[in-house]
């Protein structure tokens, strides 16, 4: 299937309205966001992103080709040194917990099974919304700012909004769509659910650290 990633882009544009929407990004907009809730969102993403690595790597174990491969390893090591970066930045102690949310849980769990279980095609479809979705967010939170120099998270908007980050961005859509090119009809359908979810899932990560999700029980 030609333009894979511009066709489901499209029929993921609600969720992404959902996201640039929430009152998660409209305060990191306007620099008022709740460190506390920042500290949450801080801390899960440090776990969630320690699972993450070992997704874009199991992937990348799959890809057919070695160029692929080593996009997705060095996406785990070099990319990713830039949040960790950030991590060490924001990541009071105080915020530490080693206790992954509920939505954290559902999120690496999801990750891992399709990497693991499913064909390369769909397992790059289910890692690409952390790719692409934080490139848009980075971008649109980048034009709408009104100060960038009072700011207290500007470090962590900047990385997402960065020249290095879009090139990343655009060699990962180019992988998926190039899978998607020669795949099967079934691995289209599969590969449409797995990023629209994991695109959901983002939402949810997001909402997770406004609300400082416990585990109920």
């Amino acid at each position: 299937m030609e333009n894979w990633y511009s066709n489901i882009r499209l029929k993921s544009e609600e969720i992404y309205q959902s996201i640039i929407k929430h009152g998660f990004i409209t305060d990191l907009i306007e620099g008022r966001l709740d460190k506390d809730i920042f500290g949450f969102y801080i801390n899960q993403d440090s776990l969630y992103l320690a699972e993450y690595k070992k997704s874009l790597v199991a992937v990348g174990t799959k890809c057919h080709d070695a160029a692929h491969t080593q996009f997705f390893y060095a996406s785990a090591t070099g990319i990713l040194a830039v949040e960790d970066a950030l991590h060490k930045l924001f990541l009071k102690k105080e915020y530490f917990n080693p206790e992954p949310s509920p939505a954290c849980e559902l999120y690496n769990s999801y990750l891992a099974r399709v990497v693991h279980h499913s064909s390369v095609e769909v397992g790059i479809a289910a890692v690409l919304p952390c790719f692409t979705i934080y490139k848009e967010v980075g971008d649109y939170i980048a034009a709408q700012q009104r100060n960038t120099k009072d700011n207290p998270y500007q470090s962590w908007i900047d990385t997402y909004a960065s020249d290095e980050f879009t090139k990343a961005v655009e060699q990962a859509i180019a992988i998926a769509d190039h899978y998607a090119l020669s795949t099967s009809p079934q691995n289209l359908a599969k590969m449409e659910e797995a990023f629209l979810k994991t695109s959901r899932l983002e939402w949810m990560f997001w909402d997770s650290a406004y609300q400082k999700e416990k585990w109920k029980i």
